[in-house]
């Protein structure tokens, strides 16, 4: 009785430190989410929280059973931290930064460490296995190797793979036999990284889905949205002034009043150039006219 009592003890207060661990965050930190750790393995989950400590951008993950996460979440005092607890549910950790959520995300996506193939998944990328000896031993493994489309011989004892080959093209699913030659020859095809569930900011749930975003095509949207609206604004049925659709509208005006002057015969220091112009070739072409009705007539 004795022994099991001072287990309890134990027990009880690491998971007391636990939860002041995650009070403590919580409170020092802005902006605190949830990620999914759904088929992340423990040596990929370390990798990613060596990322954080010394990338561009600085968070903690905390790992803890929910209802420790939950009774954490409840002692701290901080407005709107009661929204989150909704949402600890299934394989999740908290996470804790003072950084922009959007470039949280980035960040995260950026540092996704490599993972071996599963049986059953779906491949997201094409797959090579490269030419070259391997450390592979002579054996049933010959056939393994030749039933994924591997042509191998044996060299120095080695198995030898010929020529490199594509062994799963995007959307293929992983067999059983792709799943344990990559193992065997210690490729890790795929990579693993963190995704935000929910967060919490500024009092504010905000949605995990919303933060994962494609840069480049969001700056393309933004180009040709500005365009267009660059030439809405110099359309001369709407004319609408803006330090970016003045220079436009200027050039515009200033065209549209040159040719008003040639064409009401107005002379000024600008439009003069056109005048002389004009009353050059009409001095040319009535000399073609003249010589044409008269060849012997001689301009002086």
């Amino acid at each position: 009785m004795e022994i099991s009592a001072i287990r309890s003890g134990r027990g009880q207060n690491k998971k007391k430190e636990q939860i002041d661990v995650i009070v403590n965050l919580a409170e020092q930190n802005s902006v605190i989410g949830l990620v999914n750790l759904s088929g992340i393995s423990s040596k990929a989950l370390q990798d990613i929280r060596s990322s954080m400590r010394s990338g561009e951008v600085v968070a903690t993950l905390k790992v803890a059973k929910n209802t420790l996460k939950t009774l954490a979440l409840e002692n701290v005092d901080k407005p709107g931290i009661g929204k989150l607890i909704p949402y600890i549910n299934d394989s999740c950790a908290l996470i804790f930064t003072n950084a922009n959520p959007f470039k949280l995300q980035k960040f995260l996506n950026q540092n996704q460490v490599p993972a071996p193939a599963k049986t059953g998944q779906i491949s997201p990328v094409d797959v090579f296995v490269s030419e070259g000896v391997t450390n592979l031993d002579p054996g049933p493994i010959i056939g393994e190797l030749g039933s994924i489309g591997l042509q191998t011989r044996i060299e120095k004892g080695k198995i030898r793979i010929m020529k490199t080959e594509k062994v799963l093209s995007i959307g293929d699913t992983v067999s059983e036999a792709h799943a344990a030659v990559l193992s065997r020859l210690g490729i890790q095809p795929f990579k693993v990284g963190l995704k935000l569930n929910t967060i919490l900011e500024n009092e504010e749930i905000i949605d995990g889905s919303i933060l994962d975003i494609d840069e480049n095509r969001m700056i393309a949207d933004l180009q040709r949205a500005y365009l267009d609206a660059l030439y809405l604004a110099i359309n001369p049925k709407l004319a609408y002034y803006s330090s970016e659709s003045i220079p436009f509208l200027l050039k515009t005006a200033i065209s549209q009043v040159m040719v008003l002057s040639v064409d009401s015969g107005y002379v000024t220091d600008k439009t003069i150039v056109f005048f002389l112009t004009k009353t050059l070739k009409q001095a040319e072409l009535l000399k073609e006219q003249v010589l044409r009705k008269d060849s012997g007539f001689k301009f002086q």
